[in-house]
């Protein structure tokens, strides 16, 4: 399915048998299978009308229902999420998520990096025309990670010597640790070994009785991980026991 868009004349419900007759499929299939597309990319209404006559993000509905009226073994879908709105774009990514399982390969191409994140066994990150990387989300994720975010609240106000002690302890344990906030109840902050420091900090407020309300680690983004790895001098190529 391509990005940009190709649409015929007839009405849509005709549109999608006609792309099923193409296709060899039967007339009974193809019709049952056009009420289930319609229902699905919430088409229904539209049914009689023109293709040229549905708004932007209608059009682009129909392109993806299109393109799964028949039964396929591979399908390269460029960016076909683009112009949906968030309900609909993660109807579609669950229906293809559902087609994956069942044994259909999808190349998909995108640069929403948390559909690629959600949808996709194997990802292959490019920039400038150059396949930097080829591995798992995961395997992407934890090779350029880089510093995460470390959020603490307490359950009162720290005084201003229990706010510089902590801060002290942080600096001497952390690596690579930069503190973004500091203040009142609630600590910020990011680093590279935030396990070993979100327990530095349970043991902390431990030692001194004071409540720690909540704690939380925001882990690395598929996002992140691109943008480290655009960036780094000499790309390295995360290894998969399916790369070959």
């Amino acid at each position: 399915m391509l990005q940009s868009e190709s649409l015929d004349f007839v009405s849509v419900e005709e549109n999608l048998r006609l792309y099923a007759f193409l296709w060899g499929i039967p007339r009974e299939v193809a019709k049952a299978r056009a009420d289930e597309m319609l229902e699905l990319f919430e088409l229904s209404p539209m049914r009689e009308r023109r293709p040229w006559g549905l708004s932007g993000g209608e059009r682009r509905r129909f392109q993806v229902a299109r393109e799964l009226m028949h039964d396929m073994e591979l399908l390269f879908l460029d960016e076909p999420t683009v112009g949906l709105d968030a309900l609909t774009r993660t109807r579609i990514l669950d229906y293809l998520a559902g087609r994956a399982r069942n044994g259909l390969s999808i190349v998909f191409t995108t640069h929403i990096l948390h559909e690629a994140d959600r949808l996709c066994q194997r990802i292959g990150v490019m920039n400038a025309g150059r396949l930097l990387t080829v591995g798992a989300p995961e395997e992407i994720k934890r090779a350029y990670r880089g510093a995460r975010t470390v959020e603490a609240e307490f359950g009162r106000a720290l005084t201003l010597e229990e706010n510089a002690a902590l801060r002290a302890m942080l600096e001497r344990a952390g690596e690579d640790l930069a503190l973004i906030e500091s203040h009142d109840d609630l600590l910020l902050f990011r680093a590279q070994n935030a396990e070993s420091l979100v327990a530095a900090v349970a043991r902390w407020s431990g030692d001194r009785q004071i409540d720690l309300e909540r704690i939380a680690v925001e882990e690395a983004s598929l996002e992140d991980a691109f943008v480290r790895l655009v960036s780094e001098p000499a790309p390295v190529i995360v290894p998969s026991p399916e790369a070959d």
